[in-house]
């Protein structure tokens, strides 16, 4: 039985940009799994791979492997996320060429400025 929303826990609650891309998979994914639902958290970048399964490799006797998936990750609203890319919250493209010429990379300029604007992160 998969467990249920959980209230949250006391304490402050500072804002989180979490950054995802073709390459956030498996233990990436559940971290970027565990900040969706909670409030002042936000992703930027691009889908994730789709590996957010636990997964177990069997032997069989000719040598070959059955793997099973054993494991969905849950988020803290009960959502279950499969073998599919993961879309984040703000969909931001980013190339080389930006932070070769100095502009930065996209995807983490729009972090900063998304975290600068929330009450918490003010001077």
């Amino acid at each position: 039985m998969a467990p249920g929303p959980r209230p949250p826990a006391p304490g402050p609650r500072p804002p989180v940009a979490v950054l995802t891309g073709p390459e956030t998979a498996s233990a990436g994914e559940a971290t970027l799994i565990a900040f969706r639902g909670r409030p002042e958290s936000r992703s930027f970048g691009l889908p994730t791979a789709g590996l957010a399964t636990g997964n177990e490799a069997y032997p069989l006797s000719d040598g070959a492997l059955l793997i099973l998936t054993q494991a969905a990750d849950l988020d803290r609203t009960g959502r279950r996320y499969t073998n599919a890319p993961i879309a984040p919250d703000d969909r931001v493209e980013s190339t080389a060429g930006d932070v070769v010429r100095g502009t930065g990379d996209p995807v983490v300029v729009a972090a900063r400025k998304w975290l600068e604007s929330r009450p918490a992160c003010r001077p």
